[in-house]
């Protein structure tokens, strides 16, 4: 089955339900915000991406970094002080624009090592 990008239409019930099974939290109650999140995750995906197939065959890692990004974009606008962060007392969130677990989803390690 051909994984496709995460998208949200108004006009698609099945777009909404898609990303609500994947992201409980998403912020559906407003869908224009979450496509331009979604749109924006993608984007910084195919960039980051060492190379990106012309014919659309690209890992189902990417679709799975794009969440994981518009996740990250959503919580960095949610942030409630002026020094970036989130939360409360001890349990304070810093979000960061891509972090290493994506990056790492979309340029997998091999291993070995780097001589140059």
């Amino acid at each position: 089955m051909p994984v496709t990008w995460y998208v949200v239409d108004a006009e698609d019930p099945a777009t909404v339900q898609r990303i609500r099974g994947a992201w409980k939290s998403a912020p559906i109650e407003n869908l224009e915000v979450l496509e331009m999140i979604l749109d924006a995750a993608k984007a910084q995906v195919i960039a980051y991406a060492p190379e990106f197939p012309t014919d659309n065959a690209y890992p189902p890692r990417y679709v799975l970094a794009q969440l994981m990004q518009a996740r990250t974009l959503w919580t960095a606008g949610q942030v409630i002080d002026g020094g970036g962060s989130t939360g409360e007392g001890d349990f304070v969130y810093t979000p960061r624009p891509m972090d290493k677990t994506i990056r790492t989803l979309i340029r997998p390690e091999d291993g070995k090592p780097d001589v140059g």
